[in-house]
């Protein structure tokens, strides 16, 4: 769940809703353990003005260290498809060369560009440093000006500026921990991946790494926990978990589409189609589609077998009944625009991403000229990657 906040070089931007909790944590932090340190005599008021400063401070720092690998990714032509700033942070999502499979054409390109991820991975680390070295000087200025403690708000300012410092640092030297899917967790893959020229290698050594190191912060931080800062021990329980969490969930999704590679959506669609045509009112689809096939929704063909969209059973139940027999289905479609739309040579693999990323239950196999051919489900999907994994455990013993 998450909500478009605006869009810079046409990256939508987006925030998650967790992004709530974390700004609350981290304002109070501030609050009641950083800035007392620096100013132990200020008003409850202004301590909570700082807290609130930093937090800001802290996600626009993020969206700048995300916009640092998305604006390079664009730079060198890849696809940008949002950042999404969430309760740990943020995310770029980049339409590069993860989650790639077997697909030997396209690890040959990865191998060709890895430069390229290298690049784009520590362009985020080098915009956060390049962050509180801006901060850091106007801090310098700040003080060379005799402004710090005349006035409560040079030292809210000053304490904002502090942490604004050690944050992006600390941002900076965090996301280069070599823990998949941190940048660092990026460069390690990228260059495994060229020392073995085997990409699909290097990604799942850089996977097994990020776990082991999340492992290690978890470790850690029942330690501390252990030894009496149950506040410390509890972030870095946390970090790990999310370090653990983010490796273990690339790690099933690159073996899942690795079982999905070279699976053609014509090898796996269903052809035998129950579809509508256009000219039918919601009364005819009632009574001889949904009442007698009980599916939710069904396809709407032109007289060429062009899809034009889909009628679901929802939205025709919603039509009065004295007007059903003086409406057509094509009214109420939903446009297939809307829809899902590939071709019968698209990749199983390239299918799941999208309906995951839409959502949507099912993909429409279409020709040039948008004739329905079949359709492919998520269950479909997921079932061919189920048997392929049996198979593949058969014939290795």
């Amino acid at each position: 769940m998450s909500m478009k906040i605006g869009q810079i070089k046409g990256i939508p931007i987006r925030l998650h809703f967790t992004l709530l909790v974390t700004f609350i944590l981290i304002s109070w932090t501030i609050t009641t353990r950083f800035s007392p340190v620096i100013y132990p005599e200020l008003a409850t008021i202004e301590y909570w003005i700082t807290g609130v400063m930093g937090a800001f401070i802290l996600f626009f720092s993020v969206l700048l260290h995300e916009l640092g690998h998305s604006l390079l990714a664009k730079k060198y032509g890849l696809n940008v498809r949002e950042i999404i700033l969430f309760i740990f942070g943020g995310v770029s999502n980049i339409e590069d060369l993860d989650i790639v499979g077997g697909q030997k054409e396209t690890s040959r390109k990865a191998l060709a560009d890895f430069r390229k991820e290298i690049k784009i991975a520590v362009a985020g680390p080098i915009t956060s440093f390049a962050i509180a070295s801006i901060l850091a000087i106007t801090l310098f200025v700040l003080s060379q000006l005799n402004l710090r403690i005349d006035f409560a708000f040079n030292r809210i300012l000053e304490i904002v500026l502090i942490y604004g410092s050690i944050v992006n640092v600390v941002l900076g030297i965090f996301n280069l921990i070599p823990a998949f899917p941190l940048d660092g967790g990026r460069i390690l893959r990228a260059i495994i991946a060229y020392r073995k020229k085997n990409y699909e290698k290097g990604t799942m050594i850089a996977v097994r790494i990020g776990i082991i190191i999340s492992y290690a912060f978890m470790a850690t931080g029942f330690i501390i926990m252990f030894l009496g800062d149950i506040f410390a021990g509890v972030w870095i329980l946390i970090i790990g978990w999310f370090l653990n969490n983010g490796a273990q969930s690339y790690k099933s999704q690159y073996e899942l589409s690795s079982l999905l590679s070279g699976i053609k959506l014509r090898d796996i669609m269903n052809t035998n189609i129950i579809f509508m045509k256009e000219s039918i009112t919601i009364n005819e689809a009632l009574a001889n589609y949904f009442n007698k096939y009980s599916k939710d929704s069904f396809p709407i063909l032109d007289d060429r077998n062009r899809l034009m969209g889909i009628v679901t059973f929802k939205e025709a139940r919603n039509i009065p009944e004295n007007v059903r027999a003086d409406t057509w289905v094509k009214e109420i479609m939903v446009p297939e625009s809307d829809l899902i739309l590939m071709q019968e040579d698209g990749s199983a693999d390239e299918a799941l991403m999208k309906m995951i990323k839409k959502p949507v239950k099912r993909i429409f196999v279409c020709d040039i000229d948008r004739r329905l051919l079949g359709l492919v489900s998520k269950t479909d999907i997921m079932n061919i990657a189920s048997e392929k994994s049996q198979y593949l455990k058969i014939i290795k013993k």
